[in-house]
């Protein structure tokens, strides 16, 4: 397809399709709004001419751009840069992959650490003594691969059954949302040997189909977007109505309990924060600052994720440049890789400047 750059060229491009969780996914008057004006930007128009010189797109670069740039995660990924680095291998290959690392996805270690973190609340909710959860956590042995780092089990009871204190109505109604959220990100996200059939298999949080038609796949089909489907459960939807209505701050509060994909970098520093300000409800006093889990669980990495990445762009744009260096990254820079490569470059960059990514590579303060 050859077409000069106007509204409805665009709208009929592969390139078009690329741009979710970017202000240009606001169409083609509505990105500047935050500064990205879709019509008069020069590297777009680049972009969409490098598409138009190739006549006809393969139908992996298609899914390349449907199923892994398009979707790219917008927070980075708690598995950063692996999601980036396998969308170069794609393109490398030539094909997308079987499985995409992109939102709604996590291992099965990172299920098994927040399902811990989950029964410490739990055992908080059910009023069990602090020695009787510490014994079952003590039973299970080494919770973790044998490369991360010890957890101190009885320290992190502590910390949560402090942090929260007496149980009142208010805290319970609280931590048994945020209990029922995160067993459902533990049963509902996938990875490559778990399609949302190995974890809480006991357990009933929603429809764990998703709603694909509605919201996507996020590169993984048929495994529908999950976050809207547990929220519809008669028993949440009940306890999410009482928060709003009876707790002070609640639907803020609420928002915040909902929004704790367990694919997030810094997920453990939310549910920790969650942890906290629960605890404080009823004082006076704001929420006192303190440490519930370890700081290698709360606290990404930043300044290594900004070296890193700073290494990835540049040697995505060496390619570009036809570096000899950077040969083996994609091979030979042939005219669709150069556009997808372009493209995903492109899109790089407008994810620094207007999502949460930037503040995990540290383009953004």
């Amino acid at each position: 397809m050859h077409a000069a750059w106007c509204r409805e060229a665009y709208e009929r491009s592969i390139t078009a399709r690329a741009w979710a969780g970017t202000p240009y996914d606001a169409g083609w008057e509505g990105g500047a709004v935050c500064g990205e004006d879709v019509a008069t930007s020069e590297e777009l128009q680049a972009i969409f001419a490098d598409e138009m010189a190739l006549g006809e797109v393969p139908a992996w670069a298609v899914e390349i751009i449907e199923r892994m740039i398009g979707p790219l995660p917008m927070c980075g990924h708690y598995a950063f840069p692996l999601p980036f680095i396998q969308v170069c291998e794609a393109i490398a290959a030539e094909r997308a992959p079987a499985f995409v690392i992109s939102c709604y996805t996590a291992d099965a270690p990172r299920k098994r650490l927040l399902s811990s973190y989950v029964f410490c609340l739990d055992a908080w909710l059910h009023a069990a003594p602090p020695e009787m959860a510490k014994a079952e956590l003590a039973m299970r042995g080494d919770l973790m691969p044998a490369a991360a780092p010890p957890r101190d089990w009885d320290r992190i009871i502590d910390g949560v059954y402090d942090a929260l204190g007496a149980p009142t109505p208010e805290k319970r109604l609280l931590v048994r949302r945020l209990v029922h959220r995160l067993r459902w990100w533990v049963k509902t996200l996938v990875w490559h040997d778990d399609r949302r059939d190995r974890f809480l298999l006991d357990f009933y949080g929603g429809d764990v189909r998703g709603d694909a038609a509605k919201w996507g796949c996020y590169g993984n089909s048929p495994f529908g977007d999950p976050y809207f489907a547990e929220r519809e459960v008669p028993e949440m939807a009940e306890v999410s109505c009482r928060i709003r209505e009876t707790i002070p701050g609640g639907p803020k509060l609420l928002e915040r309990i909902e929004d704790t994909w367990l694919c997030a970098p810094k997920v453990f520093r939310y549910v920790e924060k969650l942890i906290i300000e629960i605890g404080a409800i009823g004082s006076a006093a704001p929420p006192a600052a303190r440490s519930i889990f370890p700081e290698a669980d709360t606290r990404p990495d930043i300044v290594s994720y900004a070296e890193r990445y700073a290494a990835f762009t540049a040697s995505l744009a060496g390619w570009l440049r036809g570096d000899a260096s950077y040969s083996a990254l994609m091979g030979e820079p042939m005219p669709v890789k150069r556009w997808l490569v372009r493209l995903f470059l492109h899109k790089l960059r407008l994810y620094e400047k207007h999502n949460t990514f930037g503040l995990l590579v540290g383009a953004r303060k």
